[in-house]
């Protein structure tokens, strides 16, 4: 019988981490918008200064850089160091 508590406990700590992980999506889905943002400029082989503005703002949006953020402006400084990207006018 005392085997019924132990299985009533496991089903809460399930759920338990299953929150945390749902608090955290919000904050993918703005770091999406850089990853996009820098897909885009990957396939298009070019960015321009409007651009770069619009890169700058949206990860400066809310005062800081995150690991997601600094990794994706690292994929785009390395495209434009390779020769990937071209910076147009």
């Amino acid at each position: 019988m005392s085997h019924s508590p132990d299985n009533q406990v496991n089903p809460t700590a399930g759920d338990e981490i299953v929150e945390p992980a749902d608090i955290q999506e919000p904050s993918d889905t703005e770091e999406n918008e850089v990853t996009q943002m820098v897909n885009r400029l990957i396939r298009a082989k070019r960015i321009t200064y409007t651009q770069y503005q619009s890169l700058y703002k949206m990860v400066l949006a809310d005062g800081t850089i995150d690991e997601q953020e600094r990794r994706q402006i690292n994929r785009l400084f390395d495209a434009i160091q390779s020769g990937v990207i071209r910076i147009m006018e």
